[in-house]
């Protein structure tokens, strides 16, 4: 939303099938809004509450799916300048396309409702709140950092068009497995970068950060996080892995905070990149597929499953 300049605005709340990051990129470039992310299952949603089933609708997905569905997180934009039809039928079309390139199921359900315009950018970031995560204090720049915190434990990520912001299951799992490994001096390649909360908290760490994402609006959203945090990255780039420059040759570390089907398709190029006796730390996937990844990178040797809710971390070794 550009501006409070009419008197009502759409709030619409999507909970996909599945590929949440992938949806989420879609609204973002259809509508150039931030998105916020909420689990449904959270005892602070208020929206299976407040919204009853028959009012949401369908596109090969419905409401009581979603209920019972592995995939808890819904994707809010609040929305002004408009064409609804338009927009939910351009959504459906990515969902049938999508499900045609990776021969899966995928749908979305969906509810819009018409709201009184207000100040609703400050009400979201006064209900964004900084949280405490493996050692760092991640909070968006309108709020202060406490007196009894380090600056070398601040990291400061506002909610804008790119994943990652420390609240979410698979992001705090990534900064745990960072912040337990001895990575001072190391050189560590984040693969889908998303914000850089991870390339921030490994350069933090004292790592040798490269990292990657094949989003240009990623890349633009690292390098202002990275500015804003006064952390250098050795080199970042717009692409995936066999995109990386010539040197180095191998990574001590890669992480990828990506979902379960990208994260096969990579397994090849993980491999070649990752140095003798390296950590490979996966995130990002559902626990439903955590057999599946598993069984790919049977070549790794596994060193640890962590969940957290619905989903799962990986850290793996060659």
């Amino acid at each position: 939303m550009q501006g409070l300049d009419k008197q009502v605005y759409y709030e619409i709340i999507i909970h996909p099938s599945g590929f949440v990051e992938q949806f989420a990129d879609f609204i973002l470039q259809e509508t150039s809004c931030a998105v916020e992310f909420i689990d449904s299952i959270s005892a602070q949603n208020p929206f299976a509450i407040t919204y009853d089933d028959a009012s949401w609708q369908g596109f090969n997905f419905h409401i009581a799916q979603a209920k019972l569905s592995a995939q808890p997180t819904q994707i809010i934009a609040r929305l002004e300048h408009i064409n609804l039809q338009a927009f939910i039928e351009s959504m459906q079309a990515f969902a049938a396309t999508l499900a045609q390139n990776t021969q899966m199921q995928v749908g979305f359900c969906y509810h819009i409702a018409e709201k009184l315009n207000k100040d609703w950018i400050k009400a979201y970031e006064d209900s964004v709140q900084p949280v405490y995560c493996a050692g760092f204090y991640i909070r968006p720049s309108w709020h202060n950092l406490p007196n009894n915190i380090e600056s070398s434990k601040d990291i400061i990520i506002n909610p804008a068009l790119a994943f990652g912001s420390g609240h979410h299951a698979s992001t705090a799992m990534c900064l745990e497995l960072l912040q337990e490994a001895n990575i001072c001096g190391k050189t560590l390649l984040d693969v889908g970068c998303g914000s850089g909360i991870l390339s921030i908290a490994a350069a933090k760490l004292g790592a040798q950060v490269y990292a990657c994402d094949t989003d240009a609006l990623c890349i633009k959203e690292s390098q202002k996080n990275a500015l804003l945090n006064h952390t250098t990255f050795a080199s970042l780039w717009q692409g995936s892995i066999n995109n990386a420059p010539s040197e180095p040759k191998h990574y001590d570390v890669i992480v990828a905070n990506i979902i379960a089907f990208v994260v096969k398709l990579l397994h090849n190029d993980f491999k070649a990149k990752l140095a003798k006796n390296g950590l490979l730390i996966l995130s990002g996937i559902l626990s439903e597929y955590k057999f599946d990844i598993i069984e790919a990178f049977s070549d790794f040797n596994l060193l640890e499953t962590r969940t957290q809710g619905e989903w799962i971390a990986l850290k793996l070794t060659l």
